[in-house]
């Protein structure tokens, strides 16, 4: 059962990262707002026929109150705040930088998980969480020497002037990026344990097995759809919505990828292998990140990426062993 849980959370970060690759090339069309409105819409739809046609929807008023405002806030954290605020701090920074600094997301997680639902690490977890570091911040290093490069060659002398506003710019804009990405690591940390609680409560009261992962996941986007779908409107009153065709088709496919199959993956892995490993395994998104921006986006992987790669994959497959 425990190795279930453990492919369920590697398919996560497959169909996760395959997903974020996806909204880079359309992050200049549409808003990490409208992005994740539109997914979350995608994620109700899919839960919700689930739900239909197992004929289990019903099922969901026989949750508390509380339970069904956990399940809420479980999402706040992880997709309205922590994808969001992910989506802007990878504009900003690049997918390099801004997942080096979301890799502190075990840090919180371990906290939140040791004090609150009173869960236990293990040797082998905290050795596979410095492996996973290590690969991660070689990555990440690998990734900006290569940004430099790019930088320096389209260097134009006759900018030279204006060389300590364009710094200052540059320095605002990587602390916002920054804080932004330290803040979806946070973030992401509370709705895992969120959602590691608030899904086992779940499954505990109807006793459905993976159904009630289903029904949990249909509340939670229920009211995600609502929160950024109302918030999406109000913004598209500065931004247009997008009309390229190409760009919807991305969109919705980016959308199926992680709030429908993804979240499928998601639900099963935190309720049965528990909010450290999936934890963990989120640390490791380079690893699936990487290889999937250098074949759609054509992002080069330096010879630093492939050893971050592979000090990567040997993290993360001590934990599942």
């Amino acid at each position: 059962m425990k190795m279930y849980g453990e492919l369920m959370g590697l398919f996560t970060g497959i169909s996760f990262a395959l997903s974020f690759v996806l909204a880079r090339k359309i992050e200049n069309e549409a808003t990490p707002i409208f992005q994740n409105a539109i997914k979350s819409i995608v994620g109700f739809v899919t839960f919700l026929t689930i739900c239909l046609c197992y004929m289990v929807f019903l099922k969901v008023f026989s949750l508390p109150i509380l339970l069904l405002l956990i399940l809420c806030m479980s999402i706040i954290f992880t997709v309205i705040l922590g994808d969001t605020t992910y989506l802007q701090s990878q504009k900003i920074l690049g997918p390099a930088k801004a997942l080096a600094i979301t890799t502190t997301t075990p840090i919180f997680t371990l906290l939140f998980a040791v004090f609150f639902l009173n869960r236990s690490i293990t040797i082998q977890m905290i050795f596979s969480a410095i492996l996973i570091g290590i690969g991660v911040i070689i990555i990440s290093k690998g990734e900006k020497r290569s940004i430099n490069n790019d930088t320096s060659n389209s260097f134009q002398p006759q900018k030279l002037h204006n060389q300590p506003k364009l710094v200052k710019i540059h320095l605002t804009k990587t602390l916002k990026g920054t804080l932004l990405a330290l803040f979806t690591a946070v973030s992401w940390a509370i709705g895992i344990a969120l959602t590691d609680y608030s899904i086992t409560q779940v499954d505990q009261i109807l006793n459905l097995g993976i159904l009630s992962t289903m029904i949990a996941m249909m509340v939670r986007f229920l009211f995600a759809s609502i929160s950024l779908g109302t918030i999406a409107m109000i913004e598209g009153k500065r931004k247009p919505i997008p009309k390229n065709r190409k760009t919807w088709v991305i969109l919705l496919l980016s959308a199926i990828l992680s709030y429908s199959i993804g979240s499928i993956f998601f639900g099963e892995a935190v309720h049965i292998a528990g909010s450290l490993y999936m934890s963990l395994i989120s640390t490791a998104q380079p690893l699936f990140t990487i290889p999937f921006s250098y074949l759609i986006n054509k992002e080069k992987l330096s010879k630093r990426g492939f050893l971050g790669i592979g000090i990567t994959l040997i993290g993360v497959i001590l934990i599942l062993f």
